[in-house]
This record gives C-alpha cells, structure tokens and sequence, in this order.
C-alpha cells in the first residue's frame, strides 16, 4: 500500500475524533452512548459487537441520514464495496466486494460475486439489484466469505435486506418529497395487529426524476427514471412456539435507459501494440487513459447525449433508448420453537422481466453506432432448511439444506453501424447444499467456531446466433451452441474469538481471527455480436481463501466504537469480463478466468460520541492487490503489449472512505418539544483500474452530500436533503471501445415532509 494512503488516514482520524478520548468516564451514566445493534449474520439474533465476522449494520434511522435510496448509494458506507452502473440500465449494477466482481450484470447467465437476499430469499438475478429500496428496517452487508451459513455464489460476502415485519406493535408513515430535476417521491408504511392471532403490513413508494440530459440532435431533455415498489406482509402470531409469515413484493422500474455520455480521448493512442498498417507508438508510450483525459464531442454540453430516434432494428431494439424491469419476490417463512432448538422453513420465489435498448455510443444515428437491446425473463424458487440450537450451554449448532431451480431466456439484437445480429439464450440452474457451523465455548471467554458447506451446481446453456443480411461484418448466417456443466465445491470455515472482560475505558472488545473459503459457480459468455465463438468455452468456477484479523470495542461509556479488521483473501480462477478487439474496430467481449490474485488490506468503521446529541463516523478500507499469476491469453497479461502498464486487478482502489457527523439538538417550539439536526459526508475514492483489459483508470473522486431536519414532537418531520453539494462531474466507469460513459448524477435536492402515527 502506498505510504501517501495511511499518511491521509492518520490526518483524517486525527481530523475528525480529536475529542473522541474525553467522553464520560466509567461511571456516569450511559443514556448517552452508542445503542446496541442487533444482526442475524450468523442466521440468529446477536449483538453486532459480539458477532466475529466483519459486518456493517445500517438501521432504518443510518438510511435515511445517509440519504441511501437505492443500492448503489451502500458503496459509499461499506468498505471495500462497489456498486456502480454498468452500462445497460440504471436498475442492472456491477457488483464488486474485495477484488470479485461481475461487471456484465444485465445477462441472464451472469454470476454475482456475494449473495444478495431479500428477507432471507436469495436473488439470483442482477437484473433489478438497483430497484429503489423500499421499507427497509435494516441492511447488513456481511464481508468475506460466507460459503458456510449462506447460498450461491457467497463468494465474497453477503448482503441482506431485511423490510419490517408487523408484530404486536402497531406503526404508520407517510412522506412526500419533491426536488429539483422533476424529482418526487411519495411513500407509506403501515402495520401492527390485525386481530389476536394476526398481524399484517402493507408499504408502497413511488419516486420519479427527469431532464439530467440533454439530446443534442432533438432538442429534447432526457434520462428520465420512474419507480413504483410495493409489499405486503401476513403474519400468523398466536402462538408462542410457532410463526409463519407470508410475504409478497413487487418493484417496477421504467427509464430512459441509461444515458451514456459520448466521450474521446485526445492523445492517448487507443493501443500501444502494432495494428498493421498502423504502426506502434514509439517506445515507452502509455495508451492507459483516465477519467481526465476523457474530451467531449465538439457541441456537447457535459450531460450532452446524441442519440438519434428512428433506430428500432433489429428486434428488440426499440426507436428510442428505454428500459424497463419488473422485479416479484414471494416467501413463506415457518418456524417451529422447541425450546432448547427452533426448526425454520424457507420457501422463495423471485420473477424478474427485464428490457433495454440503450445507445453505448450516446452519440448513435441510424446509420452510425452501436446499440443493443435486451429482453430477459427468469424465475428461480429456492427452499432452505435450518434446525438450530444449543447442546448444553456451551454449544450452538446450525445444520440445514438448500434447494435452488432457475430457468431463464434471453433475447438480444445488435446494431453495430448497420443492423448486425439477433440470439436467443436459454439457461437453467440446479442447485443444492447441504450446511453445517458449530461454536463451542472452550471457555466463557474463548470460543472455537467450525463449518462446512457442500454446493453443487448443475447448468444447461443455448445460444442460438442469426447474422443478419445487412450486416457489414462477414459470419455465419446461423449457429448454435449447447453446453451442459456440474460444479461442486466444498467451502470450510474456521474460527476463533475472545471476549475481554469489561474494565477501566472497556466496555467490551472482541477479538477474533478466522480462515474461510468461498466459491462462485463457473458459467457462459452471453454476449456474442459477430458470432459465436466466445460462447463455446465456459468460464470455471472462481475460489477465495481469505484469513482474518479483527477487533470489534466499544470504549468510555460507549462513547466509541473502533470495528476493524485485516483480511487476506486468495482469488483463483479470478472470473473478469473482459474487451478483446478481434479485427480492427471490432470487438468480442468475454468472461475469462484471468489467473490467481492476492488481495488484501484493513477495513475500519469507527463512531464517536464526543458531545451530548453529536455522532461522528469514519468508515472505509486500504487495499492492496495483485496478480500473482495470469492466464498468459487473458486480457490483464495483454496490459503490458496493449496499453503500455502493468496490469492490476480492477476496482481495488488503494484507499476509500467515508467521513461524517449527525448533530441532533434539542429545542421548545411553540410549548413543543422539537429536535432540529444536521448532517453529512464526504467519501473519496483513489483512482482504480476500472475492467480487465487495464486501458481505463478512473480517477480519484469525491462527493459531499448533507441534510438537514426539524422535528417537531413525535410525529411529523420537516427534511431538506442534498447530494453531490459541491455539483461534481465524475465518470467512473465506461468503455472507449464502445464510445460511452457513465456520468454519476449532478447536484440533488429534495425537500420532504414526513408524518409517523
């Protein structure tokens, strides 16, 4: 790791927790301090503090004041997490945590790097992962592998979703928002008991926002995105050792696409090795670009798009960029409590129908650019089975089993200058496990945990390829490939963690070390434009062995709260989507196993309550990686001959993080009792290397958001929020091969009122 990256982190804490030593001392008292946090990481009830698994818990309270409406906004508060758009859609993100990723996430066929759950229901698809978070009572983000205690393709870590669950309590909330660029949005929440046996809930939002581009060839402003989300849950509670609760959601999302910002890049050859008749730069040249070297086209403002209507071909293409997705999640949830052990049952259903049709030029014209479309419809069940308990009182088990069936089709049309190709996926997964993790206390301090998975995968794949006469690339004018693959793995974890008994500044202090493996199913290359000879070789399996280090305290009267660790996580077979030029102008874009790499580094989340009412918080990660070996046909060891670097494993930034406060001050209003607060962040990312190929590092940016808030009694609450405050233009990510990039949003605000009763 660079020096210059722990030199900015040491002046950042200092920074920021200058007082953080002065709290209250162990004796007075402890209303002040930092609430306990309760998780399920482990599939049960604990203190988050007690936990020995890295894991950030962000309550319903940390959503809204870190303004995160949708799951790209996690990237900023979880260390080591990215979840940036990819270039088809603005629901489809590209998942990366700790050096895995999936950067293609708008295939049937692609394979996320950590599980995604929804109320204990696995996601499979990426399709949809960015759909607007709606009545979420908290969110875990479990980092690591999880290849023990969590389904598919865990590989890197879990998140989970968790919406509220009507009890015995009963609940209501409303709020209505509006902001600049046409923004909206109006939720509701209401829930609690219906009769002595049931209680029931019921929640609904809807968001909408509109002109953040503008179409420079009709004048039009452009990028509008609407979403509709809803659920209902029934919850059976009359009786004390048994609980069911059924739940059904559903998410629409309709948009313009994605707007990919046309952009060049002056001076900096597209590729350093010879392309006959072109010759090789001189010696010693680099034809890696950055966010910086990034031009606009002459005539464009900077959310300037080109995009010409009239480009409905072939199917299915549509006249105008568009998507839409619609994403269904059905459960049932049963538990029977036996006292010293519970049985819980769970069954999901999760149907996703996702389209686009997006410009990746963003300056495309009937005869010029390259566009795609997409049309995907998929459904998955899954069943699980957990029998838990304890033996004694020293002893917790878990042992359980997992059922997954997906089936999926893909249709896709391609425009590459003329109207170029059209293909057909069908895709099917089966999967089942078997699971079991024990902890045993050695002794009331030291604790030994041990577990097991055993995964199997089996896939079927078909592609069925048409070049179309109008095509002015040559091919075969139809073709067909079906491939059938089994994948199975066993995945250990073990563990140790000791308790330090409470004294002096300590209130508590975890300390724990761990070694873990993690697996992510191998799969099928989807995207073939020309024709189809990425789709004969499917990618393998990839594998991580990471080793762990980590403390988790609560010190001075819970006044401070260091969670920190050190992880060293070992990828083989690192699955990476890469952009392979086959002819000149002409590209294939693949999934390969590039090779082996190390990556490790020290994540850190620390909250300070140095004043009465006054939160502060830092989060974030050091990271360091490398390849250790490559794939000598892999994209990453063509960096050296084609960009003229050194390649590095992409989205591992040397340092991110996140810093903040809220401030809640009492007052009397009108004979009221009132609160007003504020808050914010600033987050910073060092620049990173943004794909496989290693041609494009995004450079180091940062983003201020900050909010403020009157709350007058229990019930009603006046909010102005805004993101982006100092209206930074940031392009992260995007492909000079295809001539698009992805801008992140301008200057927001939104004002709201809110109403609980």
């Amino acid at each position: 790791m660079k020096s210059r990256s722990l030199h900015a982190l040491a002046a950042l804490v200092a920074g920021v927790f200058p007082h953080a030593a002065m709290g209250q001392s162990a004796d007075e008292p402890q209303s002040g301090g930092l609430a306990e946090v309760i998780v399920t990481a482990e599939r049960r009830e604990a203190s988050l503090q007690t936990v020995p698994v890295p894991v950030s818990a962000l309550s319903e309270a940390v959503l809204e004041n870190r303004q995160i409406t949708e799951s790209r906004d996690l990237a900023r508060f979880v260390p080591s997490l990215r979840m940036a758009n990819n270039i088809t859609s603005p629901t489809n993100l590209s998942p990366s945590l700790r050096g895995s990723l999936q950067q293609d996430a708008s295939l049937v066929v692609a394979e996320s790097p950590f599980g995604v759950y929804v109320d204990d229901v696995y996601v499979a698809r990426l399709n949809g992962n960015n759909v607007t978070l709606s009545d979420i009572e908290r969110i875990e983000v479990l980092r690591g592998p999880q290849g023990t205690l969590y389904g598919r393709n865990s590989l890197s870590g879990a998140i989970k979703y968790i919406s509220r669950t009507p009890g015995e309590d009963s609940w209501g909330d409303i709020q209505v928002g509006a902001g600049n660029w046409d923004q909206y949005r109006v939720s509701a929440s209401v829930g609690g008991p219906v009769s002595e046996r049931w209680a029931a809930s019921i929640a609904g939002q809807i968001n909408s926002k509109d002109e953040q581009f503008e179409n420079v060839v009709t004048g039009e402003k452009t990028g509008k995105e609407e979403n509709w989300a809803g659920r209902g849950k029934l919850r059976y509670t009359g009786s004390e050792t048994f609980d069911a609760l059924v739940s059904l959601s559903y998410a629409k999302s309709e948009n313009d696409s994605l707007q990919l910002v046309p952009r060049i890049t002056p001076g900096i050859p597209g590729d350093c090795s010879p392309t006959p008749p072109t010759p090789a730069p001189p010696p010693g040249t680099v034809c890696q670009f950055t966010s910086d070297d990034l031009a606009r086209l002459p005539g464009f403002p900077v959310f300037g798009v080109g995009t010409s209507p009239g480009l409905g071909s072939p199917p299915p293409i549509s006249s105008n960029p568009r998507s839409e997705t619609e994403q269904t999640i059905a459960s049932l949830a049963l538990t029977w409590d036996f006292g010293s052990a519970s049985l819980k049952a769970v069954t999901g259903y999760v149907k996703v129908e996702d389209y686009f049709s997006t410009d990746f030029f963003g300056a495309s014209s009937p005869m010029f650019g390259i566009v795609a479309a997409s049309e995907i419809d998929n459904d998955h069940w899954s069943q699980e089975i957990q029998l838990q308990g304890t033996l004694g009182d020293r002893l917790n088990y878990i042992v359980g089993a997992y059922y997954f069936d997906e089936e999926g089709e893909q249709d896709f049309g391609w425009r590459f200058i003329t109207p170029t190709s059209t293909s057909q996926i069908e895709a099917s997964t089966e999967s089942i496990a078997l699971f079991a993790q024990g902890d045993y206390k050695i002794t009331d301090a030291l604790k030994a945990t041990a577990g097991v998975r055993w995964s199997e995968d089996s896939k079927d794949f078909d592609i069925r390829f048409q070049r179309l006469p109008s095509s002015v690339v040559p091919g075969p004018a139809t073709d067909r490939v079906t491939l059938e693959n089994t994948y199975s793995e066993v995945t250990p974890r073990l563990g140790l963690d000791y308790t330090i008994a409470p004294g002096d500044v300590i209130d508590s202090m975890l300390l724990y070390v761990s070694a873990a493996e993690g697996f992510k199913s191998g799969g099928y290359n989807g995207i073939n434009i020309f024709n189809l000879n990425v789709a004969r070789a499917p990618y393998s399996p990839e594998t991580n062995r990471t080793y762990e280090v980590g403390i988790k305290t609560d010190l001075l009267d819970r006044r401070l709260r260091i969670n920190a660790n050190y992880f060293h996580a070992t990828i083989e077979d690192l699955a990476l989507n890469a952009t392979v030029e086959i002819a000149p102008g002409l590209f294939d874009f693949p999934v390969q196993n590039a090779g082996e790499a190390t990556i490790q580094g020290l994540e850190f989340e620390v909250t300070a309550v140095p004043l009465e009412g006054l939160t502060l918080f830092l989060t974030g990660a050091l990271l360091d990686g490398e390849y250790d070996e490559l794939n000598p046909l892999s994209a990453p060891a063509m960096a050296p001959s084609d960009f003229g670097v050194e390649p590095e494993p992409p989205q591992v930034p040397d340092y991110s993080f996140t810093a903040g406060f809220d401030w809640n001050v009492p007052l009397i209003l009108g004979g009221r009792d009132a609160v007003f607060k504020l808050g914010g962040d600033y987050f910073r990312t060092d620049d990173f290397i943004t794909a496989a190929t290693n041609d494009f590092r995004a450079s180091a940016y940062d983003r201020i958001s900050a909010y403020t808030a009157l709350e007058l009694g229990d019930h009603l609450e006046f909010r102005f929020d805004m993101r982006n405050l100092t209206d930074e233009e940031t392009i992260a990510t995007g492909s000079r091969a295809l001539g698009g990039f992805v801008l992140l949003p301008p200057r927001e605000w939104m004002a709201s009122i809110r109403y609980r009763f």
